[in-house]
């Protein structure tokens, strides 16, 4: 952050929620979760419904952390 010019703050650098792939995957896994939760659920597989909510439980966290976020990683 040192390098940034003198009227560049670190609030400067965010991006809108959109351009982040992390959110975009997320809704992915979030959507496929959900097809897949109802197809178990019609044809009456608990296990593999538990797996699905499961996995769309997951998406929603990775939405949420991504939000949460304050710090980049390395």
């Amino acid at each position: 952050m040192d390098s940034l010019p003198a009227n560049m703050t670190s609030l400067d650098l965010s991006k809108p929620f959109w351009a982040s792939q992390t959110i975009w995957s997320s809704i992915a896994v979030i959507g496929a979760s959900a097809g897949a939760a109802v197809l178990a659920w019609r044809g009456g597989d608990m296990g593999a419904f538990g797996a699905a909510i499961t996995s769309l439980l997951g998406g929603l966290n990775a939405i949420v952390g991504r939000f949460k976020a304050t710090t980049p990683i390395r």
